[in-house]
């Protein structure tokens, strides 16, 4: 074999069986160090070191994003080729982050000129190139016309549900679009608060969308469920084992979708930050933290949730060190909730602000009354605060923020226009 080694991947192809010949004569600037026939044999191919560049074609069996991200992982590049002329396998490249290699199907030089040309850029393809004969026209970075809010809190249930579906419902009835999605592996609890009983996982549907390459704005909706006409809900795994199906690759598409989408994603995440640093950048492997990690890092802002208790305070307090660790860079707001004087005596709101004010630096923070009335009949009917009890302290509260912190009808228009 002469040239760059390359693991050839592209079964579907009419001129494959030419293009090898090209590519085994002594000379050719590109060698095929093995020929697959699907992802699973790619796979293997890569995990042998016989090669650093993969070239594969959209109609390669079983080819996912998270084959993609186990390419990367194994220090394989991973370069899309397609016919000149067709745009469905183009973008089903595209979809999946790949950069394009278009090659005539009738010049089998030109092709092969081509693909020398990838094999040799040094960037990550994942990324996209920017050389002659390579198509970039459908990879994009990121620009959302919708903003993503993720909801967090340590450990012990400090009311970080009650607080998501309030300020998704919120924002609903404030004329923003809202669509709220669980990411709480441990005990994603949304559907229930809602009344959403049933065995189907929109996360889960949305990530094996995501890793196809399929998900946009127009499935991530049609995945999702729709309370009264206004709140989209993407509902959340329906048992702590599943956890393993939310890889970190098909995560982070997710969240790119979500943003994609006008007006506001507000994610329920877990309470978990614990990260092996080496496996930090690491898209292949499961993680069991992975939702809440990857919806974090992906945050425009991010609400940190905590119950106004001796202990609640005392984990805020160690999570929001934590949480400046996982994401430094992101803003963060604090809510307080389950404001009580039976717990912290006459002035709870003053201690609650103290504390948080002199072991952990912050000075904004949104104190919650504790309605439990309003919030056991939240509970018991399924349906959110507004709904049963509108003129609740603890709505009002909520509401507020929602006014204050969240993006009006005004700037979710200037968002879309």
């Amino acid at each position: 074999m002469s040239g760059i080694p390359v693991l050839l991947a592209a079964p579907d192809l009419p001129c494959e069986p030419e293009l090898v010949d090209r590519l085994t004569r002594p000379g050719a600037p590109v060698g095929v160090a093995r020929r697959c026939v699907d992802a699973v044999d790619l796979l293997g191919a890569a995990a042998s070191g016989s090669a650093r560049v993969a070239v594969v074609s959209a109609g390669l069996p079983r080819l996912t994003r998270d084959v993609v991200s186990r390419l990367a992982a194994a220090q394989v590049r991973v370069i899309g080729v397609a016919l000149e002329g067709d745009e469905i396998s183009g973008r089903k490249l595209h979809a999946l982050d790949l950069a394009v290699v278009t090659i005539p199907g009738d010049d089998l030089d030109a092709a092969v000129a081509a693909l020398a040309r990838a094999a040799e850029d040094p960037r990550p393809s994942a990324w996209g190139y920017s050389g002659e004969g390579i198509d970039t026209a459908g990879h994009t970075d990121h620009l959302a016309p919708g903003r993503l809010v993720a909801v967090w809190g340590p450990t012990g249930a400090p009311g970080r549900t009650s607080v998501a579906v309030a300020l998704a419902d919120e924002s609903a009835r404030a004329g923003v679009p809202a669509l709220l999605v669980d990411a709480d592996t441990h005990g994603g609890a949304v559907a229930a608060h809602l009344g959403l009983l049933d065995d189907v996982s929109g996360i889960v549907i949305a990530c094996r969308q995501a890793d196809a390459g399929t998900l946009d704005p127009t499935s991530l909706a049609a995945a999702a469920r729709t309370v009264d006409g206004r709140l989209r809900v993407l509902t959340g795994i329906t048992s702590p084992q599943r956890w393993a199906e939310l890889r970190p690759a098909a995560l982070g598409r997710l969240w790119d979708a979500c943003r994609a989408t006008p007006g506001l994603a507000i994610v329920d995440a877990g309470f978990g930050l614990e990260c092996d640093e080496e496996l930090l950048h690491d898209t292949r492997s499961p993680r069991r933290h992975a939702a809440t990690l990857t919806a974090l890092a992906a945050a425009d802002a991010i609400v940190a949730v905590g119950s106004a208790d001796h202990v609640g305070m005392h984990r805020l307090i160690q999570g929001l060190e934590d949480l400046r660790r996982v994401v430094p860079d992101s803003p963060v707001h604090v809510i307080v909730t389950r404001l009580r004087r039976s717990v912290l005596g006459s002035d709870p709101e003053g201690q609650v602000r103290e504390a948080l004010r002199r072991h952990a630096g912050v000075s904004d923070v949104t104190c919650v009354p504790d309605d439990r009335a309003a919030y056991d009949a939240c509970m018991r009917e399924g349906r959110t605060l507004a709904e049963v009890a509108p003129r609740s302290s603890a709505r009002g509260v909520l509401r507020e923020f929602v006014r204050r912190s969240m993006p009006s009808p005004r700037e979710h228009e200037s968002l879309s226009a």
